[in-house]
């Protein structure tokens, strides 16, 4: 009877390590909840400073928060249907708010120059994929 309260007692154990294991490892991976204020607070952010387009609506996807660091993709759109050009203006383009201050790789041939100085590299798969998928 020891015996297999021992066993039982061991067993337990390692499950309950295996799961702290796991739980530990997966916390780190899991992206950082916003509020709808902070959410909120990284649009306007992109609307004001990020977008070339005037009186822009944009959408953003947050990547990772590292501190007061935010990295992201905003999909940006005239906020009218008036518009001259409403179906041909879009502006998407990876992020990085520092605090206030919003900065994007410029385009042409600085581009990748400016995503390996501005992002981490474990974020440029993710900024590569949306940059791939506007492509198409």
């Amino acid at each position: 009877m020891g015996q297999k309260i021992g066993r039982f007692s061991l067993g337990i154990s390692v499950m309950l390590a295996v799961s702290f294991a796991v739980t530990s490892c997966g916390s780190q991976t899991e992206p950082i909840s916003l509020s709808d204020q902070e959410l909120a607070d990284v649009v306007n952010a992109v609307q004001d400073d990020g977008t070339v387009i005037d009186s822009a609506s944009c959408q953003v996807e947050v990547f990772r928060i590292d501190g007061s660091t935010t990295y992201g993709w905003a999909t940006c759109a005239p906020s009218s249907e008036t518009a001259s050009d409403a179906g041909a203006q879009a502006d998407a383009f990876p992020f990085r708010l520092d605090g206030q201050d919003l900065r994007r790789p410029d385009e042409g041939k600085n581009y990748q120059k400016d995503i390996d100085e501005l992002f981490p590299e474990d974020l440029r798969s993710a900024i590569s994929q949306h940059t791939t998928g506007m492509a198409k």
